[in-house]
This record gives structure tokens, sequence and C-alpha cells, in this order.
């Protein structure tokens, strides 16, 4: 919806400014600097929103692998029979769950960070510049970067849990 307004008001934009009477050729060029820095800007924040939907995903396995341990260790901890290596078993378990517990807690603060920018891109008002756009642009392609080696590190987070429940 918000994108859908963007584009209607480059488009407006873009018109007024070739329509108007008496418009001096190099101010067409001008306009259409506008409406390209616009679709940069939109094409930017689609991006941001892809990311950040990452990141959410991201966030939202962690929770769901924080709370599958939580549970475990509940379990675990209901059998009053541990032995010493269930203590330890027990001990590992928890230092994962806070490990993933941190993980969630960092994609929610990124995807947060990542609105901000989107937000940023998205005010037609905003003093924004070409060497902001490029920065927006390292910016989101590190953000990227991160939430798919929080991916990675969940997966391998997973693959230590799961080996932690092999005898």
């Amino acid at each position: 919806m918000l994108n859908m307004r963007r584009m209607a008001w480059a488009a407006m934009l873009t018109g007024l400014l070739m329509a108007a009477p008496g418009a001096a050729p190099a101010q067409v060029p001008q306009a259409q600097r506008s409406a390209q820095q616009m679709q940069r800007m939109q094409m930017q924040a689609q991006q941001f929103q892809e990311t950040m939907q990452q990141m959410q995903r991201v966030q939202t396995r962690a929770q769901e692998m924080e709370q599958q341990m939580v549970r475990e260790i509940e379990r675990m901890r209901q059998q009053q029979q541990l032995q010493e290596q269930d203590r330890q078993s027990l001990r590992e378990q928890e230092r994962i769950r806070d490990m993933t517990h941190a993980m969630s807690s960092a994609a929610r603060e990124m995807n947060q960070a990542m609105e901000r920018v989107r937000d940023m891109l998205g005010d037609p008002q905003g003093l924004w510049t070409q060497d902001m756009d490029r920065d927006a642009e390292r910016l989101r392609e590190h953000m990227n970067d991160m939430a798919g080696r929080m991916d990675e590190s969940l997966e391998i987070m997973e693959r230590i849990r799961d080996q932690l429940h092999q005898p």
C-alpha cells in the first residue's frame, strides 16, 4: 500500500514537472533524475523489506528453538534422578538455549533498525542524497549478509543440540 502511494507520488511529480507550461529543457532531466532516485529509493525499501522478512524468519526460528529447548530442559529437570551425564547435558542445553535467545534478540533489534531505514527511504520529503542512497544499499547488503550468517549459525546450533541428545 505504502509502496503504491510512493509510486503514484513519483509518477504525479514526474508528470507535473514534464507538463508544466514553459518548462525549460534543463528542468526535464532534473525531473527524470528525481523520478529515477525515487524509483531507486522504492527498490531499496523493497529490498530492505525482503531482508527484514528473512531476519523475521531467523528470529522466529530462534524463538521456536529456544522454546523447544526450554520444554526439554524442564522435562529433564522434572526427572529427579539426573545422573552426572544428564546434568552436564542439561548445562549444555541451557547454554545453547541462552545463545538462541541472544540470537533471537539480535534479530529483533536488527529488524527494528531496518524498519527505521525503510521508513527513511519511504519519506518523500526526506533529505535523501545519492551518497545516502549508496550507503543505504551497502547497509542493506550487510544486513542481508548478517541474516544469512545468523541463519547458518542457527543450523550449527541445532546440530550441536541434536548431538547432545545422542548417546
